[in-house]
């Protein structure tokens, strides 16, 4: 349902456009309510391989949905000036933002996950370099890329590691595999690559440069989701590769 709404924000009149945008995201996010009912509290409830809610992701999920009418009834009013064309790309960003939001927190996949996680840099760099306030704008997307990359590299590597090891990413499988056992400098050096990506998202003091400037040029729209829902891809990221590795803090003696 939400990739219906590019060919809404495409092909309806210009006088119509805002209204039309926010009455089908919010019959989406209506509609996303049934997932809290369908999430089950033990496990994944899931319709195929690649996608599936749990207790964890539902909420985010929802929120999601929710984000996105918003967002665009905060942006109407700002961006009714500019040309019908910049409009339409803005609305269009916000909505591929939450698609891979929603792929990101549905991912049962960790590659998935990794690839929706990053994918999401691209709109929300374009929505703060584009329709930013103020002058610093472009010095803004440069700390959100290079921050956002460099952080996500070791992560990637880490991530390539494990599906060479293990043969397989699936939150399914993994959940039940031994974790890591931090024995040695170079396992917790490969543990600390599994979560320096979602320490900078979230963002960790020293690595949090990127979000005050990222926040002050952002137009409200880019604030909002800054703050309701990227941010927290970082917990949730943190939360689902803890199952797979045994943190610093806990000795386990294993046979």
């Amino acid at each position: 349902p939400t990739l219906m709404l590019f060919p809404t924000i495409w092909l309806s009149p210009a006088k119509w456009l805002w209204t039309t945008s926010i009455a089908q995201s919010l019959i989406i996010a209506l509609a996303s309510l049934s997932w809290l009912k369908w999430s089950s509290e033990t496990g994944w409830s899931s319709s195929n391989l690649y996608l599936a809610t749990d207790p964890l992701s539902t909420p985010l999920l929802v929120l999601t949905c929710w984000l996105l009418p918003l967002m665009i009834l905060a942006s109407q009013n700002h961006l009714s000036p500019e040309p019908l064309n910049r409009q339409r790309a803005y609305i269009s960003l916000l909505v591929s933002l939450q698609t891979f939001l929603l792929l990101a927190f549905g991912a049962t996949e960790i590659i998935m996950f990794y690839i929706m996680f990053e994918a999401t840099l691209l709109p929300t760099l374009i929505i703060i370099t584009r329709w930013g306030n103020q002058t610093e704008r472009l010095n803004a997307g440069t700390y959100f890329l290079f921050y956002t990359l460099a952080g996500s590299l070791p992560l990637l590597v880490a991530l390539l590691l494990m599906q060479n090891d293990n043969g397989t990413l699936s939150m399914f499988t993994l959940q039940y595999t031994q974790p890591l056992h931090l024995l040695t400098w170079g396992d917790k050096l490969w543990w600390a690559a599994c979560l320096l990506a979602f320490l900078v998202k979230m963002p960790l003091y020293g690595v949090h440069l990127w979000l005050p400037k990222a926040h002050v040029e952002a137009p409200i729209a880019g604030s909002m989701i800054l703050a309701a829902v990227l941010l927290k891809l970082g917990g949730y990221g943190m939360m689902r590769m803890m199952v797979m590795l045994d943190p610093l803090t806990k000795e386990l003696a294993y046979p």
